[in-house]
């Protein structure tokens, strides 16, 4: 059976100022501030290369989720200021675990990081730009 792909998820986004984009988002274009929470430094490095913790926000609306990151330090804050903006977006799948194998059997990088209880799949196009793959299953939310 081929593998459905059903569509961006979410974009994740990095900033300094998350109180100004969590307005501007809620106020304006009607999302809902969802779980707000701090992702530690072990999570974030080697996700995005950046050794610091960082607040997490998840914004939500009806067809796609908005994650912002800011970082809790200053050493990183002042390194983000040339990468603020779209971070990664989400790419859902139907089976997450197939498609990164296949991926991996096609010799793509696949980063992997666990998460609490789970592990979160990254990999990164010819441009460096990020994409989590989501398995629409378990969107959670």
């Amino acid at each position: 059976m081929k593998e459905t792909i059903h569509k961006c998820d979410h974009i994740g986004m990095f900033t300094n100022n998350s109180k100004r984009l969590v307005d501007f988002y809620t106020k304006n274009l009607g999302f809902k501030k969802g779980k707000t929470t701090i992702l530690s430094k072990s999570i974030i490095k080697p996700l995005f290369g950046i050794p610091t913790d960082c607040k997490f926000i998840k914004l939500v609306s009806e067809d796609v989720m908005i994650e912002i990151f800011e970082p809790i330090l200053i050493r990183g804050r002042k390194r983000i200021n040339n990468i603020i903006g779209y971070n990664h977006w989400g790419y859902w799948v139907g089976d997450r675990i197939k498609f990164v194998q296949k991926l991996k059997r096609k010799k793509v990088r696949v980063i992997k990081v666990k998460r609490d209880s789970h592990s979160v799949y990254f990999i990164t196009d010819p441009d460096g730009n990020r994409i989590e793959i989501r398995d629409c299953r378990k969107s959670g939310r």
